[in-house]
Parts: C-alpha cells; structure tokens; sequence
C-alpha cells in the first residue's frame, strides 16, 4: 500500500510539472490583462449595437497578440487550405470562411476559449468604448487600421498596423472576430456585473472589431454585431483565443 501511494504521488508530480512545463508555450504570443473593473459599451450607438454603456469587472486573462492566420488554423484543420477566401488567402493573413463552432474547437484543441464580449472589448478599448483602439479618429488617407473599404479590397497579414496601448494587434479592423456570447439585446444591467457571459443561450453569436469591408463606426471598440453562428460562408469574420488566469496564478 505505501508503495502505491508513493508511485501516484509520483506520477501526480510528473503529470503537474509536464502542465507548467507546457503553459509558457500555450501564453506564447499573448498579452496579459490585469484584473479589474472598465467601462464597457457605447450609449450613441444603440441598444443593438452598443449601448448601455456599464461598470464591468474582469478576472485576469490572457488573450491572443494576433488575429488566427491560416497557417496556423490549417495546422489543426488542413483541410480549411481549400476553401480559404480570397480575400484573405495568405499564409500569415487572418483565417476566415469558419463557422462560430469551428472557431471555439480550435480554441479548446489549443487548451484555450473564445473570449467573452467583455473581455474582447477590455482588451481592445482605451477606456472609452464609443472611440477606436487608438482613441478618436479615422484618417483615410493614413489609416490606423485595415478598415472602411470596399468589397474588391481584402485582408491584410496579421499585425501590418501598429498595436492597441496593450501591444495586441488588429483589434479594430482586418476581419471580425467571433467572442463567445450568444447575442441578446437583454443581456445587460445597472450593477456591476463580474465576469459576465451573455444568455445560456440563443440565435445568432457576436462578433465584434469591425472588418475591412465594413464600415469605419464598427471599428470602435464599444461596437457590436452578429452573426448566425453555423456558417461558413463569412469572408470577413475570424477569431483570437483567451486563456483566464488559475486562481492565485501570477
């Protein structure tokens, strides 16, 4: 008996230090967000697509640096290099034509989660969610980011524009990205909500940053859409990963 217990004792220590040996390269290319509570959303842009603005408290969270490429999508589902857009077809360019579902399997098949509204738009904002990553301001002529162009334009490789105050990149424009909140309406209050995941359930899934075939307003960081979250058809939308941070993590 005491040999048994020391050999699951034994293989329990291995088991958790193969775990920490591992997590270094699952943050790799992610940027830490502290804990704390930020303003989410955007009153002038409606009940729909923004408004209540609201006191939101996060946990701390890891979420990806850049945008999902191709290249890196393919690595786990090869099969998506026959189908991918045109207009968003090179290797480091943002993966695209994926449904809501797919996005979320390679998230977990990476040990990581689509980020929640909340903690997209956190990531994404400086502080005021009815401005751009960057703060007011859209020059066309040098723009900031990948946006407000028309459909014979396309994707550009992830990180081509310079990052948000928190170094992440492409959090406005380049394509959408799909968060893991079922869209409603409803789904907001007058108190500080903690940690908040949208409805149990639902329709259509958010998707939030803008694209560049899209307008400039849907690149402001309090800005949400939607879509149905079965296709495949979208050229426009990808992802990014999270990881939320083990209690009493560093």
């Amino acid at each position: 008996m005491p040999g048994t217990i020391l050999t699951f004792v034994f293989l329990s220590l291995i088991s958790l230090s193969s775990a920490f040996a591992e997590e270094p390269d699952m943050l790799k290319d992610m940027v830490f967000i502290p804990a704390g509570n930020f303003k989410r959303g955007c009153n002038q842009f409606g009940p729909k697509h923004g408004a209540p603005e609201q006191t939101v408290h996060l946990d701390a969270y890891w979420i990806d640096k850049y945008e999902v490429t191709n290249k890196k999508f393919e690595s786990i589902f090869p099969d998506h290099n026959l189908r991918r857009s045109i207009f968003s077809d090179c290797d480091n360019c943002p993966v695209s034509k994926i449904s809501w579902y797919e996005a979320a399997d390679y998230c977990h098949l990476m040990g990581k989660s689509l980020p929640s509204e909340a903690q997209w738009e956190k990531a994404a904002g400086n502080g005021n969610g009815c401005e751009f990553p960057w703060g007011e301001g859209f020059d066309l002529m040098n723009p900031p980011a990948r946006g407000g162009l028309k459909l014979h334009d396309k994707a550009s490789p992830v990180g081509s524009f310079p990052p948000n105050n928190k170094g992440l990149f492409d959090m406005a424009g380049n394509v959408w990205e799909w968060v893991g909140d079922w869209f409603s309406v409803r789904f907001y209050f007058a108190d500080v909500l903690h940690n908040p995941r949208g409805p149990v359930n639902g329709v259509m899934k958010v998707r939030r940053g803008g694209s560049w075939s899209d307008s400039v307003k849907a690149m402001a960081s309090g800005y949400r859409d939607w879509s149905y979250p079965l296709s495949r058809g979208f050229n426009d939308i990808g992802f990014r990963c999270s990881v939320n941070q083990k209690p009493g993590g560093n």
